[in-house]
């Protein structure tokens, strides 16, 4: 029984692509893929049916083990591949340090990487970058990925002068999980581990020493506090409104390199353990600041879990296998990818990540609400948060109610349900919401949304919510206040605190937002030479 055209068929579809797309990218025609689709050509295949089936295979499987399926249906033997067609199916060569043919060998696969990297760029910008099956863009970034380990290894061994190595401490930066009651919990005395103050009053040295890694991995410079890293902001952070934020959710979920999923798989049962699986969202690409468009448009894909859970907590393990069969990190491997979110960028972080609303309170009295996290939340327990964070859901269905939930519709929506369910304030109380920026966070590179929310009500009204009616009170175990005060701000960011990774860049961003950047660096500056 012929299944060859059938699988190839919804490999396409799965993509979203028409045969009239699709043709030009694998330099063959519309008719020629229909008579594949249909098995109306002979197996087994031969010269540039083959070479078209192969390209089809690069351009369409999202997986090893789809690639694997692809060719025994095709009736293609992997021993009978080119070591270019190797390449192309995404069976990656192992090349061991200190081999005899090393050079010669590494030289030979850059050739090949730049080629294939170079080809798949080409066809990409003939059907639009922002309009690319997710395939391509995951094939993109794993050839540069490669390119760039290989040119490494080059470099090292022809001496060539590249900038500065990353110091031995940073090489393999320190990760803090846990096991607390049975569950396994990332950032567990998180703080403690970093600066307990500010380094200087210099507004623009106070990234650590983890962002500072992050970002040189990344070739990239951004702005940063403690290990948060802003992606983009609003100009001056003055904030986006509802109305200044295009939300568009794909109806398909983002490959990931085939060591991720083998890994995903082997951890879940880890994780089951402890938590349920709820679906979230993950972002795919926003607008950059230099676009034409005048507001904020951000793609986001399905996420569960169980999808990120199953690694995040194992960021900084060595259980993946580099080039030269060596054992690395997920973060030294793809952490260079975890700030690749523009929509002009071809291809988005390989690491899969959750949306994180990291929402800053201001009270009626204007009063800023601190909150400490407590002992049974997954991330970063017993630190203290300005003021609460809500992962982004996605739509599921409540079984225990028999009744589907919607989800958030997009930043905004989120942070409100987060306001109902952890402090029981109504969307009425709600007198502002902006977003002030995209940002990354280095432990668990997840994408961070800042909003600052100004909220009808007292500090003592909101108090007495949280401690009668919120229906999520326990994710927190304290409440307190902080006075808006350019002064009260900055020394409460000199203070000794356990804090929560992004809450001193949300305190300063909110300081920005209201005073503006020259005064608050100002500010810094005066009270970090005190």
């Amino acid at each position: 029984m012929k299944h060859f055209g059938a699988f190839l068929a919804n490999l396409r579809n799965n993509t979203g692509l028409s045969q009239e797309d699709l043709a030009p990218l694998v330099e063959s025609s519309k008719s020629a893929l229909s008579r594949l689709e249909n098995d109306e050509v002979p197996q087994p295949f031969k010269g540039p049916i083959r070479k078209t089936v192969i390209a089809l295979a690069e351009m369409l499987c999202a997986s090893k083990r789809e690639t694997e399926r692809y060719l025994e249906l095709a009736g293609i033997d992997r021993s009978l591949l080119t070591e270019t067609e190797e390449i192309q199916l995404g069976f990656m060569p192992r090349i061991p340090i200190g081999s005899p043919e090393e050079v010669t060998n590494l030289e030979y696969l850059e050739g090949i990487y730049e080629q294939r990297l170079r080809y798949l760029e080409a066809q990409e910008m003939k059907l639009g970058i922002s309009s690319s099956p997710r395939t391509l863009k995951l094939k993109i970034q794993e050839y540069a990925n490669t390119l760039q380990e290989i040119q490494r290894r080059l470099d090292k061994l022809y001496n060539r002068p590249k900038s500065p190595e990353l110091s031995a401490a940073q090489v393999v930066p320190t990760h803090y999980i846990a096991a607390l009651a049975g569950r396994v919990v990332v950032g567990h005395e998180y703080g403690d581990k970093l600066n307990m103050a500010l380094p200087s009053g210099d507004l623009y040295a106070l990234a650590s020493s983890n962002a500072r890694w992050l970002m040189e991995l990344a070739n990239v410079e951004r702005f940063a506090v403690d290990d948060c890293i802003i992606l983009t902001n609003s100009r001056n952070f003055i904030g986006w409104a509802s109305h200044e934020i295009k939300t568009i959710v794909l109806d398909t979920t983002l490959p990931i390199p085939d060591d991720l999923e083998t890994l995903k798989e082997q951890k879940l049962p880890v994780v089951e353990k402890g938590y349920f699986n709820i679906p979230h969202y993950r972002l795919v690409s926003f607008t950059p600041s230099f676009s034409e468009l005048d507001h904020l448009e951000v793609t986001l894909a399905c996420l569960d879990f169980y999808d990120y859970y199953t690694l995040t907590p194992f960021f900084d393990e060595p259980l993946l296998t580099a080039l030269d069969g060596s054992k690395v990190s997920i973060r030294e491997k793809y952490g260079n990818t975890a700030l690749t979110y523009s929509s002009t960028d071809r291809g988005t972080s390989l690491i899969p990540t959750p949306v994180s609303l990291q929402c800053i309170m201001v009270t009626k009295d204007e009063q800023i609400i601190l909150m400490q996290r407590s002992l049974s939340v997954a991330f970063y327990p017993d630190h203290r948060s300005a003021s609460f964070e809500e992962t982004m859901n996605a739509p599921d269905f409540d079984l225990q109610n028999n009744r589907a939930r919607p989800g958030d519709a997009d930043f905004f929506a989120g942070a409100i349900r987060g306001l109902e369910e952890e402090f029981a304030i109504p969307a009425s109380a709600v007198e502002s919401i902006k977003v002030l920026s995209l940002n990354v966070e280095y432990l668990t590179l997840s994408v961070d949304v800042i909003i600052v929310i100004k909220i009808n009500l007292t500090s003592e009204e909101i108090k007495q919510n949280w401690l009668l009616k919120a229906w999520h009170r326990d994710e927190a175990s304290r409440l307190a206040l902080l006075p808006t005060e350019l002064t009260a701000v900055v020394d409460k960011l000199f203070s000794r605190t356990l804090w929560h990774p992004t809450s001193r860049m949300r305190l300063i961003q909110f300081l920005f937002h209201t005073y503006g950047v020259d005064e608050v660096a100002r500010a810094i500056q005066a009270r970090g030479n005190t």
